[in-house]
């Protein structure tokens, strides 16, 4: 046996939190199978909140944050931070967070991080993920050992924008077994339902189009409810906006749960209303149990998994009625609708976590 596998790799996973979203669920999945792989795994959450199950020894800054959120407990957190990576002596860091203040990003990318580090860009607004100065963007970047987008349209747009040569595509894993021994549990909904989960976030997730298209579609008079599924800044706009359209009895809001698998499994259908996605999580996550996705051409829609009228129904964005017929389409020709729900898990086998793991081992051991 060599050297290397006797020895493996430290690494450290560092996300924002450990709850919400797919950028959590993806960094929470990935402490799993790089400790399944042998490596010795170390999380840090930015904020306090952990649900996703996850593998490694936690430092949890949010719970430090709390008991004091000053200028100075942020300045005594980030020397924590880089005590806590020194003194584990980590070899490489894996970073999911939204990096676009130039100050921290100055700070933590240029004296908290060991000289290895993994940025992960988790969207095609990857301003979000590089400081707004170019100078520094180059300086903390360029010399990273990967920039990894989870869609080859975001790695393509990075280079354009930054031209920079350490790029890598890797996408995002399902967990076959773990949703498979969640999708079963039962739900409290006696009528039929198509199913929305994510953030309430109304300029990216644009769930207000989702909303009057259903309206607009036949589905309230078929008894064929939609419930959506989530926290998020602007949920109360979204049901006030339920409310004023008098959809109480019809759409239902339900808080997030870190099963929503039980709810895909039970829908009809999912749809997917965003203007812009990464590599979005809640496709993969309802295919992957065999339910089709209705999807409107969100930008950089190109590079994913639904292939219209195969596994899913694809449409023009932007446009209620639009999406209000491909409802009703799922619902009218059962042949192309049983058709895509016999198709859906196939099209995402590629995407198995052991895959996804191989390639990641791969990088890191580059």
């Amino acid at each position: 046996m060599d050297m290397q596998s006797k020895h493996k790799k430290r690494i450290c996973i560092v996300s924002r939190s450990l709850s919400e979203g797919g950028a959590d669920r993806v960094a929470a999945m990935q402490s799993v199978f790089l400790s399944d792989l042998g490596y010795e795994v170390f999380i840090v959450t930015i904020l306090n909140s952990i649900q996703y199950p996850f593998r490694g020894e936690l430092l949890n800054l949010g719970e430090i944050k709390e008991q004091n959120d000053t200028f100075l407990g942020r300045f005594q957190r980030l020397k924590q931070f880089k005590k806590y990576l020194k003194s584990n002596k980590i070899d490489i860091v894996i970073d999911h967070r939204v990096r676009s203040k130039p100050f921290s990003e100055y700070i933590i990318s240029g004296f908290v991080y060991p000289k290895k580090v993994v940025y992960m860009v988790h969207n095609y607004t990857i301003d979000l993920y590089f400081p707004p100065f170019r100078w520094l963007t180059n300086l903390l970047y360029k010399r990273a050992k990967r920039i990894v987008s989870v869609s080859e349209g975001i790695e393509k747009l990075v280079k354009r924008t930054y031209n920079f040569n350490n790029l890598s595509t890797l996408y995002n894993p399902i967990d076959f077994d773990y949703i498979n021994g969640l999708k079963n549990e039962s739900i409290s909904q006696s009528l039929p339902f198509v199913f929305w989960y994510g953030r309430f976030e109304e300029e990216q997730k644009n769930i207000s189009l989702l909303v009057d298209a259903y309206q607009k579609s036949d589905l309230p008079q078929k008894s064929i409810k939609l419930i959506l599924m989530g926290n998020g800044k602007d949920k109360e706009v979204i049901k006030e906006k339920i409310a004023n359209l008098k959809m109480g009895t019809m759409i239902e809001v339900i808080p997030f749960s870190i099963n929503p698998f039980a709810f895909i499994n039970a829908s009809k259908f999912t749809v997917l209303s965003s203007r812009f996605e990464g590599f979005p999580m809640t496709v993969l996550e309802s295919l992957a149990c065999g339910i089709p996705v209705i999807s409107v051409e969100y930008q950089n829609y190109q590079d994913g998994v639904i292939v219209n009228e195969r596994n899913g129904l694809l449409v023009k964005n932007h446009n209620p009625d639009v999406l209000a017929k491909a409802l009703n389409r799922f619902v009218d020709d059962e042949k192309l609708y049983l058709s895509c729900k016999a198709n859906a898990k196939q099209s995402v086998t590629s995407f198995a976590v052991e895959n996804i793991a191989k390639q990641w081992e791969d990088l890191i051991e580059a």
